[in-house]
């Protein structure tokens, strides 16, 4: 049966959420980036409920604390939550904050990749990379090879926050120079990204006792649209409005993050608690291409 927008619709409001997860993640450490808002914060929220000491990663300090603040109202202790603050449009702050992050957990269980941005015009960064693609793909790859030892040091996981919305990529125009720039395909150009490089790291990581798997939560009633103005932003922000909440939609990431269920398992793409196929697994010499192209453009500049 085809789903209508407006099938669709009823259905994001009437699907509940699975039964809260009941895992002991005591003595566990995570790290969630965009835990200011939506999706990551309620993912965090649910691995410090669990027990895990969690670093909630915002672009800004003052976001990043206030988050904490939220969260140690909620219930968490304050020995659990830490935070540290990035702009992961920018390289070189993502750099750095990987840095500290191996610092702070040299024994780091769950790495939640879950930041993203859906700019409204095209955006070169200082760096000369395409906002969207340098916030929701490169940091991700960027904090995967600094911080896979850690994780693998371990025997913990690594969630790329991905998305059924996913394609678009040309190689040859990363940053949208060539091509006439469109916000919906730049952001389905990441997240079909963030596929490939997921499966290229989980032929690196095998065996080593880290796992990498990747999660779309839904359709989310979350503040991704609210940079775009007038008409169009408008109809998205009331668009958002009629999807699932953000608790609901955090569910296949903690899922992913601590479940006994999916332990051991790695290269998979995850909806609901249930495994989707994915057209881009097979293309092994594809995903080795951009994993090798994203290399080089995090690779930090010779002083």
């Amino acid at each position: 049966m085809t789903t209508t927008p407006l099938r669709q619709t009823v259905m994001n409001l009437v699907r509940r959420a699975p039964p809260p997860l009941r895992v002991d993640l005591r003595g566990k450490t995570a790290v969630v980036t965009g835990a200011t808002s939506g999706i990551g914060k309620e993912a965090a929220w649910e691995l410090a409920r669990m027990g895990a000491r969690v670093t909630l990663v915002g672009r800004t300090r003052d976001k990043a604390k206030a988050a904490l603040e939220e969260l140690v109202g909620r219930g968490a202790t304050r020995d659990q939550l830490a935070y540290a603050a990035a702009d992961l449009a920018r390289t070189g702050a993502v750099r750095g904050l990987a840095d500290e992050l191996a610092a702070r957990h040299p024994r780091l269980d769950i790495l939640l990749s879950n930041a993203g941005c859906y700019p409204a015009a095209r955006t070169i960064t200082p760096d000369g990379f395409e906002e969207s693609w340098a916030t929701n793909t490169l940091a991700y790859e960027l904090l995967t090879t600094r911080l896979h030892p850690n994780v693998a040091a371990a025997g913990g996981r690594i969630v790329y926050v991905g998305s059924t919305q996913a394609g678009d990529l040309d190689e040859t125009d990363l940053d949208w120079a060539r091509r006439r720039w469109n916000g919906v395909r730049a952001y389905r150009q990441t997240k079909q990204a963030n596929r490939m490089l997921a499966w290229a790291w989980a032929r690196r990581l095998a065996g080593s006792g880290a796992t990498i798997n990747v999660a779309h939560p839904g359709g989310v009633n979350t503040n991704i649209p609210a940079r775009h103005p007038g008409l169009y932003g408008a109809l998205a922000r009331v668009a958002f409005a009629t999807q699932r909440t953000p608790s609901h939609g955090a569910d296949v990431l903690v899922w992913l993050c601590a479940s006994p269920e999916v332990a051991g398992k790695s290269g998979g793409f995850y909806k609901d608690r249930r495994e989707l196929a994915c057209r881009w697994q097979a293309d092994v010499a594809a995903s080795e291409r951009l994993w090798a192209t994203c290399q080089a453009q995090i690779e930090e500049p010779a002083s």
